[in-house]
Formats: C-alpha cells, structure tokens, sequence
C-alpha cells in the first residue's frame, strides 16, 4: 500500500456528548478530548508517537 501526503486527511467529529474526536485513517490515528483543544492536543501526541514508531520500524528494516 502506497499513501500519497496529499491523501493523509484528518476527520474532526463533535460527539453527541459536546466532546471531539480526531480520525485519520490513512495513519491509523485516533484520539478524542473533552473539548477541541484537548482532541488536538492528544491527536498531535497519537500522531507524533505513530510516526516515532514507523520511523524506528523503518531505520531497523535497513540496518544491516
């Protein structure tokens, strides 16, 4: 599977609750929080540790 940076998209959906959720499918990260604020804050952390892994993933792959 190939991903393009112009199709990674973030979904921002208010839950029925008042709270936020946060959805990228294309990376496979979701997060949620009581406000907008806090759906960012802790998408940006998913987001962030998401891409800490897939780089170490990639780094070991051509480790000889």
């Amino acid at each position: 599977m190939s991903v393009k940076v112009k199709d990674v998209k973030a979904r921002v959906i208010k839950e029925d609750d008042g709270s936020y959720s946060i959805a990228c499918s294309a990376l496979g990260v979701y997060s949620n929080g009581k406000n907008m604020k806090d759906a960012k804050k802790n998408y940006l952390k998913a987001l962030n540790l998401h891409l800490s892994v897939l780089k170490e993933k990639a780094t070991e792959a051509i480790t000889i």
